[in-house]
């Protein structure tokens, strides 16, 4: 028995959640008409979320702002706030990487993806003050 869940608008994405939460996909999509369709897997779409991590925040911002009331919704959104927390303190720790390592050129592609330089990581170290000691 098929149930039309919802009804996708020109340049929509759906299925975002279970590649980001690891659920399986709940639902098959099928089209009206004739469209073009974009498919992603799920270790590019990470690769992609890596390396534009302030587009992938942004992502998983707006997944959190339409969650429902309903407990896999509360679920979803506790899965939602640990990726941005583990994405978050994974940035710090590329950037303290490059800069502890002197490489200047990963260090201003962080920054120009929107690397906060003044992140800093478990420690309290930042890119900015570099105050490493080498045993």
């Amino acid at each position: 028995m098929e149930e039309t869940v919802s009804l996708l608008e020109p340049y929509s994405a759906f299925g975002i959640i279970s590649i980001l939460c690891n659920v399986p996909q709940p639902y098959t999509v099928r089209v009206c008409e004739l469209c073009r369709l974009l498919r992603i897997d799920k270790q590019s779409f990470s690769n992609i979320l890596d390396l534009y991590f302030h587009d992938g925040r942004i992502i998983l911002t707006n997944l959190l702002e339409g969650k429902g009331p309903n407990f896999r919704m509360k679920q979803l959104e506790s899965d939602i706030v640990f990726l941005i927390g583990k994405h978050v303190a994974e940035l710090a720790l590329r950037e303290n990487s490059a800069a502890f390592h002197g490489d200047l050129q990963q260090l201003k592609i962080l920054i120009r993806a929107g690397a906060d330089p003044n992140k800093k990581d478990y420690d309290g170290r930042s890119p900015l003050v570099c105050e490493y000691s080498i045993a």
